[in-house]
C-alpha cells in the first residue's frame, strides 16, 4: 500500500467544476471518514483553488475508484463527468507533489504562506476523525516541515502575495487609488483576515466586517483598531454603503444575490461597486457580473497578478525544488527501511533460533564442562552470530534496495522452511569425549 492522492485544481479545472467539490462548513470531518470507509485511511484536503484526496492504495487506479465512489455517495456527481480535470499521482510522485502544494510552488500565487496552515488544518481533521495513520501521518508531518524549511531557507515567501491581497491588488487597479473608498469584508475567517488587513496596509480607513458568528467579526474588528462591525442581517445596508465588496464565507449558498446587488445600485445613485468574491464555492452570485455599474472578480480574474508574482520568485522557486528533491529521497528511504526491518527481523529471528539450537545439541555432547565454561561457549555463540549479520545489516540499512531485499530473503530461505542438512552434518562430525 504506497500514497496516492486524487484531486483537481486551478489548473487543471474552470471555477464552476472546481467549486462542485468543496468541502464547506464542518464537513472536512465527515469526509475524511466517508473516504477512509473504501481505503482505510484519508486526508481531504480544501483550498481556494484546489481540492485533493490522499489515501493508501496497491495502485492508482484503486485509489481513482475509490475516489470516484465517494465522489458519487457525497456530492452526486459522476467521476466520468470530472475525469478531464482530474489528476493523479502515486507515491513518490504523490509526494512530490504533496511538497510542492505545501510549499506554495503549486499555488495560483507563488510563495503564498496560507497553503501551509490549510494543509495544517487538513491533517488535523483527519487525526481528529482517526483516519490518518502511517505512512499517511508520516508523509504529512515531513509536509509541514518541508513547508517550513522553504520558507526558512528561500526567500519563497518573502513579500509574497496571499489571495486576499492579490484580490486588494486588483481593487487597485480597477479604481485607482482607494484609500477614500468604503471597504466591506465578509467573513471574518482567515482569508477575511487577510483581505482586512490588506485594505488597511493600503490605507483603507473606513472598513467594515461581519460575520455570520458576530462574535468572530468583532474580535477581528478589534485587531483592525476601529474597524466597524454590522450584524449580517444587515448585510443589505452595508452593501448599500460599501464602494469594495469582499466575500470569504465559506457558505454552501450565495451570500451575496442578484437581488441584493440591484437594490444596492439603486441605493447608490450611479456609484460603481466592486465586488471580490475569495470563496469557493463562490459567495456571489456570478450572474451580478452582466450588471451596469458592478465590476465581479473571482478566483478566475487573478492571472494575470499571478504571472507577475511568479515572474519574481522564479529563482527562489527553483532553490525550494532542490529542497523538495531531497526531502523526497529523504521519504523514499525511510520508505525502503519499512521494507528491510521486517526482513532484518526475519534475518535475526532466523539465526537466534540456529544459534539456539545448535548450543543446545553441542552443549549435551559437553556436559562434563563447568556452568562457566558452557557460558563462554554460548556467549561466543552470540558474539559470532552479531559478526556475521554486522555488514549484511548494516549495508542493508544504508543502501539496501528492494532487490537487494529479496535476494537475501531468496539466500536465507526467509519466506520458507530452513534446510537443516548442513546443521545436522557438521553437529555430527563433533569428536565424542570419553
Amino acid at each position: 500500500m504506497k500514497l496516492a492522492v486524487v484531486g483537481m485544481n486551478h489548473r487543471t479545472a474552470p471555477l464552476e467544476v472546481l467549486e462542485q467539490l468543496a468541502v464547506v462548513g464542518n464537513d472536512l470531518e465527515g469526509a475524511n471518514k466517508r473516504l477512509a470507509a473504501r481505503t482505510g485511511q484519508a486526508v481531504v484536503l480544501h483550498t481556494c483553488n484546489r481540492t485533493e484526496f490522499y489515501t493508501i492504495a496497491e495502485t492508482t487506479e484503486n485509489a481513482e475508484e475509490a475516489v470516484a465512489e465517494f465522489l458519487e455517495e457525497k456530492y452526486r456527481i459522476s467521476y466520468d463527468s470530472l475525469a478531464p480535470y482530474i489528476y493523479s499521482y502515486f507515491h513518490t510522485d504523490a509526494v512530490n507533489h504533496l511538497f510542492r502544494v505545501t510549499c506554495s510552488l503549486d499555488s495560483m500565487i507563488l510563495g503564498e504562506s496560507e497553503v501551509l496552515g490549510q494543509v495544517r488544518e487538513a491533517f488535523g481533521a483527519a487525526v481528529a476523525a482517526k483516519t490518518a495513520s502511517t505512512p499517511i501521518t508520516r508523509v504529512f508531518h515531513q509536509a509541514l516541515r518541508v513547508g517550513k524549511r522553504a520558507r526558512s531557507e528561500t526567500a519563497i515567501g518573502q513579500n509574497a502575495l496571499s489571495i486576499s491581497y492579490a484580490f486588494v491588488e486588483l481593487a487597485k487597479r480597477t479604481l485607482g487609488d482607494i484609500k477614500g473608498a468604503k471597504a466591506l469584508v465578509v467573513g471574518a475567517g482567515e482569508a477575511g483576515k487577510l483581505a482586512s488587513v490588506a485594505l488597511r496596509n493600503v490605507g483603507v480607513e473606513h472598513l467594515t466586517v461581519m460575520n455570520r458568528t458576530h462574535a468572530r467579526a468583532v474580535e477581528l474588528a478589534e485587531e483592525l483598531n476601529e474597524a466597524h462591525v454590522l450584524p449580517m442581517d444587515e448585510l443589505q445596508v452595508a452593501l448599500d454603503d460599501s464602494d469594495i465588496v469582499i466575500a470569504c464565507t465559506g457558505s454552501p449558498e450565495y451570500m451575496i444575490t442578484e437581488d441584493a446587488i440591484s437594490r444596492a445600485i439603486s441605493a447608490r445613485v450611479g456609484r460603481p461597486l466592486l465586488l471580490l468574491d475569495v470563496a469557493i464555492p463562490r459567495d456571489v452570485d456570478p450572474a451580478i457580473k452582466d450588471m451596469e455599474s458592478v465590476h465581479l472578480a473571482d478566483i478566475s480574474d487573478l492571472d494575470a497578478i499571478a504571472d507577475v508574482n511568479r515572474q519574481r520568485r522564479e529563482q527562489e522557486a527553483e532553490r525550494v525544488a532542490i529542497i523538495i528533491d531531497d526531502e523526497v529521497h529523504k521519504f523514499q528511504t525511510w520508505w525502503d527501511a519499512l521494507r528491510i526491518v521486517p526482513t532484518l527481523a526475519d534475518l535475526r529471528r532466523q539465526s537466534e533460533s540456529l544459534r539456539e539450537r545448535e548450543l543446545s545439541r553441542t552443549l549435551k555432547r559437553l556436559q562434563h564442562l563447568s556452568a562457566d565454561d558452557q557460558e563462554v561457549i554460548a556467549t561466543l555463540s552470540k558474539s559470532l552470530v552479531n559478526k556475521l549479520l554486522h555488514n549484511p545489516v548494516t549495508r542493508l540499512k544504508g543502501e539496501g534496495k528492494p532487490a537487494d531485499i529479496q535476494s537475501l530473503r531468496w539466500l536465507f530461505r526467509l519466506d520458507g522452511d530452513l534446510d537443516f542438512d548442513v546443521a545436522d552434518d557438521s553437529t555430527n562430525s563433533l569428536p565424542q569425549q570419553d
